[in-house]
């Protein structure tokens, strides 16, 4: 019966395995590293999908091919690992973050495309092992945050703010600005206005939410949405030094844009990132964010968020960082 840590250790060379299924390696792509590697930047892992993982983005494209290959060896073969408490893993079963094994049926009960789920689940479990070398490798605490906005707009005032903000949006599209209620009856329609019209207005409540709607809505609904959208990233476990982290692993390793953070006059920061253009990428965004500890309630593209430029209790939400 093959041995997947074998066949993971012909791939890639000598790996440090932290457990029966996963370990650090030395990422295949290093020589592409636009930045020193540490020695825990890339791991792999031969439970579920078998992933090799490297924090690295340049080395993205030969990272894919080597997966592909792993996955392709590994794939088709059945074997089994005795854990040190005597339970047995199989392949396609999951060691989970907290001990323990998801079970292969499971897995696959859980949508009728086993791959794809598989993978999803897979991912939530790398994202969890590797999250405290994401949080290190990443670090961006508040302050810092402020000091590296390309635009210096945390000490505008508070109009400006809500102003500058509008630019992520096009022109042509209808924004909904309003309180948590202000939706669902014909007189909420006019929460629901063209970006020139809220110019001209400003800030008028403490809400927004990261979509577009049809013009003449009066309802903020999924069904309503049309076209443009955002994924707002908030985390309520993690702090505003820490979750700056996330997002410079969303943006820099990732490559999903952020376009603005906004600082909610509360305990949260929230980012502002462009929405993926397709389902599947979209969904192992989420599945990684979750993981990573974000909420995944704001996940719902209509779901209210704090607009900029607007008080809180008194407290400004302001725009601490701002793309071009």
């Amino acid at each position: 019966m093959t041995d997947p840590r074998l066949t993971a250790q012909r791939l890639l060379g000598a790996i440090d395995w932290q457990s029966e299924v996963h370990g650090y390696c030395a990422c295949p792509g290093t020589g592409l590293h636009t930045t020193r590697a540490g020695k825990r930047d890339c791991q792999v892992h031969v439970d579920g999908a078998p992933t090799i993982y490297c924090l690295h983005a340049s080395c993205a494209g030969i990272v894919a091919q080597t997966n592909k290959q792993l996955r392709r060896e590994l794939g088709h073969a059945e074997w089994e690992l005795r854990l040190p408490d005597g339970r047995t893993i199989r392949s396609g079963d999951v060691l989970r973050h907290d001990g323990q094994i998801l079970p292969r049926e499971v897995v696959a009960a859980k949508a009728p495309d086993k791959r794809a789920k598989e993978q999803l689940v897979m991912l939530a479990e790398v994202a969890k092992r590797m999250a405290p070398q994401i949080a290190a490798k990443f670090h961006w605490p508040f302050e810092a945050i402020l000091a590296d906005s390309p635009l210096q707009v945390a000490q505008r005032d508070p109009e400006d703010q809500f102003r500058v903000w509008l630019s992520i949006w096009p022109p042509t599209v209808t924004v909904w600005i309003g309180d948590v209620f202000s939706s669902g009856k014909p007189e909420h329609a006019a929460h629901f206005r063209p970006v020139p019209e809220w110019r001209e207005i400003g800030p008028t409540a403490n809400y927004t939410c990261g979509s577009s709607f049809k013009p003449g809505s009066y309802r903020r609904s999924n069904d309503n949405i049309n076209g443009h959208r955002f994924l707002v990233v908030e985390s309520d476990i993690l702090n505003r030094d820490q979750v700056g982290a996330v997002f410079r692993f969303l943006h820099q390793r990732l490559q999903v844009t952020c376009r603005a953070i906004v600082d909610t006059a509360g305990k949260s920061l929230h980012g502002w990132f462009d929405a993926p253009a397709s389902k599947a990428n979209e969904a192992k965004l989420k599945a990684l964010l979750t993981a990573l500890g974000c909420d995944p309630k704001l996940f719902t593209f209509s779901q209210p968020v704090r607009l900029p430029g607007a008080y809180r209790d008194g407290k400004l939400q302001r725009l601490i960082w701002k793309r071009p």
